[in-house]
């Protein structure tokens, strides 16, 4: 506890120094928000048979199961709320302007907090997109065909980076450069294995940052953080705005519950 004390001052410090922030979250933090993580105990690609809805080419193969898939799990995210990690966020971004906040989750529980400047490394699940024609957001029909390009099979999809995808080097190279240029990343909920998101931290280390790591285990780049504490974010977060006077109590009153 000592240990983790000293933790939360240093990193509670390195905020209110900070001029340029990124905040790199994974499924932890949404956790709290009734979202089940990816690979834990329960976790979405534990349930036998849905792994296969991860790949792309199952649109094609069983296009009524993906779809039905896919459907549930935006309606789960739609009576979704953000949670206090995700509103204390939302105030860091406030307070310090050059914070970017760089998420693995496709659900936008940040923006629905108030975050302004997000970079979904894996897309966001409200959207769709056409992996015929490329088309964002297109017109389908019943059977998510296009109907920009006439798509005789079902192309329209979530437009979230599947398994065996690359990311959108656009979107990667923001991230990149926002950790390149950052005086201090922190890892939220994440575990930090899938490369090349979990690059950044090894970015950010390399050119000088300071390092903090928030996660409910310790990760396996422990190493390169100066601060790690072992924790839920939801309670952490908010905890450290105020510490760091990034926000007032008043200010942080809904997401403290």
């Amino acid at each position: 506890m000592i240990a983790a004390d000293m933790s939360m001052d240093s990193i509670a410090t390195w905020l209110r120094q900070a001029d340029r922030i990124v905040v790199f979250t994974g499924a932890g933090l949404s956790k709290a928000s009734g979202i089940p993580t990816y690979r834990d105990s329960g976790g979405l690609w534990t349930k036998t048979g849905n792994m296969r809805f991860a790949y792309a080419q199952a649109l094609a193969e069983d296009t009524d199961a993906f779809l039905a898939f896919w459907a549930q799990r935006r309606a789960e995210l739609e009576n979704a709320r953000p949670n206090p990690g995700h509103h204390a966020l939302a105030a860091l971004q406030r307070a310090k302007p050059l914070t970017t906040l760089v998420t693995q989750n496709v659900d936008g529980l940040l923006a629905k907090a108030g975050a302004t400047d997000v970079v979904e490394l894996h897309g966001n699940l409200f959207r769709t997109v056409c992996q015929a024609c490329g088309a964002r957001n297109p017109d389908a029909d019943e059977r998510s065909r296009c109907r920009e390009c006439a798509s005789a099979q079902p192309s329209v999809r979530p437009d979230v980076v599947m398994f065996g995808e690359m990311l959108d080097p656009a979107v990667l190279a923001r991230a990149e450069f926002e950790a390149k240029c950052c005086d201090l990343l922190i890892a939220v909920g994440t575990s930090a294995v899938v490369y090349p998101a979990a690059g950044l931290l090894e970015k950010a280390k390399s050119r000088g940052a300071r390092v903090a790591v928030i996660n409910a285990e310790p990760i396996e780049l422990a190493h390169l953080a100066d601060a790690e504490v072992i924790g839920a974010s939801e309670d952490l977060l908010p905890r450290l705005m105020l510490m760091a006077g990034i926000a007032s109590a008043s200010a942080l009153s809904g997401a403290l519950g």
